[in-house]
């Protein structure tokens, strides 16, 4: 990773990459500092990956990326357990269900989903949920869902 100043990106032509890292400081308490990073993965904007059939399976590219699926038929997304895809604790993967055909969330495996009430499928097109990785294999799923 490449550290990066601030003042860099203000330079014409200059784009901030998800690899860039930036230090910032937190006061450590007396008169001392501890650095900390964020990354330019962190602050970027989303990209769209889009998903068009009726099975659907998450990859390490969908990783902080909004996932536009487009179906008008009933249409799985498919979270894969850890060792097959080892999405980083705290991966944010937004869902929008675009066509018509309700989208269904669904852990594989050995993999926990969980959500308010158990509630696993998009609401109706348009509508969109957020995935959040918060353990080993264990994700929530909140946002605009339904059973």
């Amino acid at each position: 990773m490449a550290n990066v100043k601030i003042s860099q990106l203000t330079a014409k032509g200059s784009n901030l990459v998800a690899s860039d890292r930036f230090a910032i400081a937190e006061d450590a308490g007396g008169g001392t500092f501890a650095s900390k990073y964020i990354t330019g993965a962190e602050i970027v904007t989303k990209n769209i990956n889009t998903y068009s059939s009726t099975l659907n399976n998450l990859v390490l590219a969908d990783a902080n990326k909004i996932i536009k699926v487009d179906n008008n038929s009933a249409n799985d997304l498919r979270i894969p357990t850890n060792a097959s895809h080892a999405f980083p604790i705290g991966t944010e993967i937004i869902v929008i269900q675009y066509g018509t055909g309700q989208t269904t969330v669904a852990p594989t495996a050995t993999v926990t989903m969980r959500s308010s009430g158990g509630k696993n499928k998009l609401s109706a097109q348009y509508s969109q949920a957020t995935l959040i990785k918060i353990g080993t294999n264990e994700w929530v799923l909140s946002g605009d869902i339904t059973t």
